[in-house]
C-alpha cells in the first residue's frame, strides 16, 4: 500500500478512537430534563409579543394540565 493510504487508516482509525473514548466515557452520565432548558428572562418579552398577558397564558395552561390529568386517571380507572 502507498503512503496516502496509510496516513488515511491511521486518521480514520484514530477518529473511531476518539468516538470510542467519548461514548465510553459519556455512557452512563445522566442529564435531568430541567438541566437541559433554557433559562428564561422574565424580564424581557419576545419581540412581537408585548401585548400579550403572560399572566393569562400561564393561568390558561396551568388549567389545561389539570384537566389533562384527572382525564387520565378517569381513562385509566375504566381500563
Amino acid at each position: 500500500m502507498s503512503t496516502a493510504a496509510y496516513i488515511l487508516i491511521g486518521i480514520v482509525a484514530l477518529v473511531a478512537a476518539a468516538i470510542a473514548v467519548e461514548a465510553y466515557l459519556k455512557r452512563n452520565r445522566r442529564r435531568n430534563l430541567s438541566s437541559t432548558r433554557p433559562v428564561l428572562k422574565t424580564d424581557e418579552v419576545e419581540l412581537g409579543q408585548e401585548a400579550t398577558d403572560i399572566e393569562m397564558v400561564d393561568k390558561a395552561h396551568a388549567k389545561n394540565q389539570k384537566i389533562e390529568r384527572e382525564n387520565r386517571r378517569r381513562s385509566r380507572r375504566h381500563l
